[in-house]
């Protein structure tokens, strides 16, 4: 009797249990049905709503899209758009008019002092005195020894070398100052040449017939060369040439070269 009880009290308690798992179940089935379909129902509404989105969009599309189409094919009046009506003013006519030019007095036209035309520039044309070898140049305050004299001094001139007789030009165009049979470079003549510069020829031939006082031009004969020289008598035959710039000799074969 006891045992039969035991296992009554044990059936009871097995099928409390079975029990409690049935509705479980049963309480999570009904929960997912219902999560299916609110599931189902948020689906369709949401598909819904997308339509009616695209519905009420598309003609807004179109809409934009035809007017921009009739944009890029006419242009039509701006105020016939918009419903405004302007007046266009008819066209105007501008007269030009001269702009009358002021009044200026006329001022007597400046006398213009007639200036006296610049005298003549003088062209110097140079020359050599004749043409040669230079046997013994200037020393330029230098002293060196003489051939004659065996002694030291300054050579203030420049010998060239050509034959007794051999005709002597002036080197620019002057006037002769001084004709002179100088007692150590025998006939000399001294042309001045208005420009500072003085040239002197010296072992001239005595032939001569130049006179102080006259005028030459450059490269005219003013005598020939001799042997007059007693300075430079062992030399040979030559001309003793020197030139002057402002009372200082210079070398007066570098000037004639140089101008």
């Amino acid at each position: 009797m006891k045992k039969a009880n035991t296992t009554e009290k044990q059936a009871g308690k097995y099928k409390g249990f079975y029990t409690a798992i049935g509705i479980s179940i049963l309480m999570i089935g009904a929960a997912c049905v219902y999560a299916y379909q609110v599931t189902n129902e948020t689906n369709e509404a949401l598909e819904e709503g997308m339509s009616q989105i695209a519905e009420m969009t598309q003609p807004t599309t179109n809409f934009l899209a035809q007017t921009y189409d009739n944009v890029t094919t006419t242009q039509p009046d701006y105020n016939a758009v918009v419903g405004v009506k302007t007046d266009v003013p008819e066209e105007t006519t501008v007269v030009e008019t001269e702009e009358a030019e002021p009044e200026t007095e006329s001022l007597p036209e400046a006398e213009v002092e007639e200036t006296p035309a610049s005298e003549e520039t003088i062209s110097h044309v140079l020359v050599m005195p004749v043409d040669g070898e230079v046997a013994k140049p200037f020393s330029n305050n230098e002293l060196v020894k003489s051939e004659t004299t065996g002694t030291w001094q300054t050579h203030n001139g420049v010998d060239i070398l050509a034959a007794t007789g051999t005709p002597v030009r002036a080197i620019d165009n002057g006037t002769v100052v001084e004709v002179v049979n100088d007692p150590l470079w025998g006939i000399c003549v001294s042309i001045d040449h208005e420009n500072g510069i003085v040239s002197r020829y010296c072992n001239l031939s005595p032939s001569l017939e130049l006179q102080e006082g006259e005028t030459v031009e450059s490269g005219q004969t003013i005598g020939v060369i001799g042997d007059t020289a007693d300075m430079e008598s062992k030399m040979e035959s030559h001309l003793h040439f020197e030139v002057k710039k402002g009372g200082s000799y210079i070398d007066p074969y570098e000037y004639v070269r140089n101008g």
